[in-house]
């Protein structure tokens, strides 16, 4: 199918040529965000060796292996089985040798060996494809029922979750993972509302958790989705335990990077990007003595990643209008000294 009748198959306004680049039939997964960016800051040899660390639709994958040859390696990790078959099927025949773990990127560590590595991304956060499904239980748009897992084959998803979560670790599971006022009231009334779901004898569904988001911010009525697509990204990040997921991977792959190896890493909200930033910065001090010592008794040589941008580069305007999951991006840029 030319690239043309496949722009006409998906329900989007305008979609990049990388968007279609390698896929086959009429399937479309999402447009990736800031491409010719994270190709830049990656600095792709060509016979260097390379991971995509959330691999999804295969969009940035596809696009650096267009960059390596036949010497060089492509690592690919994601734990959605449907993002690795898409994946795979798009990236059948490229040059390089592509090797997919179907695992999640926190055991980054225990795939590759250490100081092997030229140039490591992530592209953090849920596909469009995952919210778009709504049989995957992402979206609070519809009447399935919330599952929120990023791997299906995990046995607790957000219907568990969510019967089993104490009210004050699901409060601070809302200010830690979407920064919500009101946590402990709203946390208290969804735990009533699964309550009464239970005793029903069916699952929570989106409208039962939005009527309750409605009720504890009654003055916040046309904030209600945005409202409630937070309260969904706190269970859905305590159900993939998405923050130290982040933080495990991030110091692995400081490890598998060689000296000179990039480090590229872009997040779509603040809770996302404080991680990456915070975990970052262990690795960019050379004196780790405490704090309270006179003088440094450490040597202070421990610095092991320095910044490439001083700050996170942004989407352009034209992206955003062409693609509106950009509008939130930043983008991180390391190197390994």
């Amino acid at each position: 199918m030319a690239d043309k009748d496949l722009r006409k198959s998906v329900h989007v306004n305008e979609i990049s040529e990388a968007a279609v680049a390698g896929v086959q039939g009429r399937e479309f997964y999402h447009d990736p965000v800031m491409l010719q960016e994270c190709l830049e800051g990656l600095n792709i040899k060509a016979d260097g060796v390379y991971v995509d660390c959330t691999l999804g639709g295969g969009g940035h994958s596809y696009a650096i292996a267009q960059k390596l040859n036949e010497a060089g390696t492509l690592h690919a990790f994601d734990r959605d089985d449907e993002a690795v078959q898409f994946a795979t099927k798009r990236l059948a025949g490229v040059l390089p040798k592509f090797i997919v773990h179907p695992v999640p990127f926190a055991e980054l560590g225990n795939e590759i060996e250490p100081n092997t590595i030229d140039g490591i991304l992530y592209d953090l956060g849920i596909s469009s494809h995952q919210v778009d499904d709504s049989s995957r239980g992402f979206t609070f748009v519809g009447d399935n029922p919330l599952d929120l897992r990023m791997d299906r084959r995990e046995n607790v998803s957000a219907q568990e979750w969510l019967r089993t979560v104490s009210e004050d670790d699901f409060a601070a599971a809302l200010r830690k993972n979407a920064d919500m006022d009101r946590a402990f009231k709203l946390a208290t009334r969804i735990k009533e509302k699964v309550g009464e779901i239970a005793t029903e004898g069916r699952d929570v569904l989106p409208s039962d958790i939005k009527s309750v988001v409605e009720a504890v911010f009654p003055d916040k009525r046309r904030d209600a989705n945005s409202l409630l697509a937070r309260v969904f990204q706190a269970i859905r990040m305590e159900v993939n335990g998405e923050l130290k997921q982040i933080e495990n991977s991030l110091r692995a792959a400081v490890d598998c990077l060689k000296v000179g190896g990039r480090l590229v890493v872009m997040s779509y909200h603040s809770v996302e990007d404080r991680c990456v930033k915070e975990t970052a910065a262990e690795f960019e001090k050379a004196c780790i003595c405490p704090e309270n010592l006179p003088v440094c008794m450490c040597g202070g040589n421990h610095q092991r990643l320095k910044k490439v941008n001083r700050k996170p580069i942004l989407p352009s305007a034209d992206e955003i209008n062409r693609n509106s999951r950009a509008r939130s991006a930043k983008l991180r840029i390391y190197e390994r000294v």
